[in-house]
């Protein structure tokens, strides 16, 4: 099933924890809305201004996000919420082009680090209303740690934005 022009649903519940597991990510009819959602307000945008986006984590179902040790209230168990990044630009251009340029929920930029490709984008979109919320997730002392805003080793920020 095609969410929008690029993405699949396949792409957005894959899991290989789910199938070592047996953890079916299917997702209900509420999931499926909000993953159609999320997809045309964030992920295809994307892909638009950058090309092929690489989805790490889409809709996890409760059973799944437990199972890799996730809170039971994040995002991706409704299926607001991605986990992605993109061949053609750092984390950080495309975390900080989203910003600039789309409407979301809550935008991370988990874990950054010397590499410009290291960590990943977390993205959200609730259709019922968004906070617009952007914070850095990094490991201090073996704990996340979030600040606010778009932070990393200090080879990105300043640069121009799109």
């Amino acid at each position: 099933m095609q969410l929008s022009k690029n993405f699949a649903l396949r792409e957005l519940t894959a899991s290989q924890t789910a199938i070592r597991k047996g953890i079916d990510n299917s997702p209900n009819q509420e999931q499926l809305i909000n993953l159609a959602v999320l997809t045309a307000k964030i992920l295809q945008p994307c892909r638009d201004k950058f090309g092929p986006i690489n989805i790490n984590s889409g809709l996890r179902v409760l059973a799944l996000n437990r199972a890799i040790g996730s809170g039971d209230k994040s995002q991706h168990t409704k299926g607001e919420a991605a986990d992605f990044e993109t061949n053609s630009v750092s984390n950080y251009k495309l975390a900080d082009w989203i910003e600039a340029n789309l409407e979301f929920d809550q935008l991370i930029l988990e874990y950054p680090g010397k590499d410009p490709r290291d960590g990943w984008v977390h993205c959200s979109y609730n259709r019922l209303g968004n906070r617009g919320q952007i914070m850095t997730a990094a490991t201090e002392k073996g704990q996340t740690v979030y600040t606010k805003g778009l932070r990393t080793n200090g080879n990105e920020e300043g640069q121009d934005r799109y």
